[in-house]
């Protein structure tokens, strides 16, 4: 008997069996399938050098095809050219620092992997009193964009595919004055799938031994990129890859 394969998500036929919640329902949903997904990766693949890279692809597959789902009705505001988003600090799964680091070291020169480890440890080192919280004014821009667009775009971290807005001039606002005091229209469908899915890794990776943290970016693919065993470290449950990197403490 062959394996039963897992049913991709349906979150048309969700939201309509929880009319009265829709975004309960969303996160709900994003969230288990997150965790069997998971589960099935470590019971497939075990705790080899090749698990961030399945757990961080099947997260990322998810959350696109929640957002593709959804996008329809939730037309947003952004487009190509538009990054006041990433000029704030992001956080990122171990798994997920661990994918961006192969990513980057498979597509960027000696040199270009050079320059670019010069500017995450600059903006690593800018970040007041190494808080993420601290920090969401920071106007530097995250060295991962490149021309004005995510260089990783198709591996961004889950927190990043949650930014996105109604309004560019609320954007604007909020990048000239003050994050915390600008109110970004945003979709609580996106925001809540999104969510699910960040939800079920952090709370189901420690259960599995796992190392399920968030962390600063810059801080957290700088230690990826300097231990050639961080993913094999990280999936036989090593936390010492990130133990100097700045938690997230939003």
């Amino acid at each position: 008997m062959g394996r039963k394969t897992r049913q991709s998500p349906d979150y048309t036929a969700l939201a309509r069996a929880h009319e009265d919640d829709p975004e309960f329902s969303y996160f709900e949903a994003s969230k288990g399938y997150q965790e069997a997904a998971q589960t099935e990766i470590i019971e497939t693949a075990g705790k080899s050098e090749r698990l961030p890279q399945q757990l961080s692809d099947a997260a990322h597959r998810l959350a696109a095809q929640f957002f593709k789902e959804t996008a329809d009705a939730a037309k947003t505001d952004c487009e190509k050219g538009c990054s006041y988003c990433c000029y704030q600090p992001a956080t990122v799964f171990p798994f997920e620092a661990i994918r961006i680091a192969e990513i980057l070291k498979n597509s960027r020169s000696k040199d270009e992997l050079t320059t670019l480890v010069e500017k995450l440890n600059a903006r690593v080192g800018a970040f007041q009193d190494g808080s993420v919280k601290k920090n969401v004014n920071n106007k530097t821009a995250c060295p991962l964009l490149v021309e004005e667009r995510c260089s990783v775009y198709d591996n961004r971290p889950l927190t990043c595919r949650m930014a996105h807005s109604f309004s560019v001039k609320r954007c604007s606002q909020s990048f000239e004055k003050d994050r915390l005091k600008v109110q970004i229209p945003m979709s609580l469908g996106l925001l809540t799938g999104i969510s699910g899915i960040i939800e079920g890794a952090f709370e189901q990776l420690p259960e599995e031994g796992l190392d399920g943290n968030l962390y600063e970016l810059c801080s957290a693919v700088l230690a990826a990129l300097a231990d050639p065993a961080a993913g094999l470290k990280w999936a036989t449950g090593d936390s010492s890859v990130f133990k100097s990197c700045i938690r997230d403490d939003t």
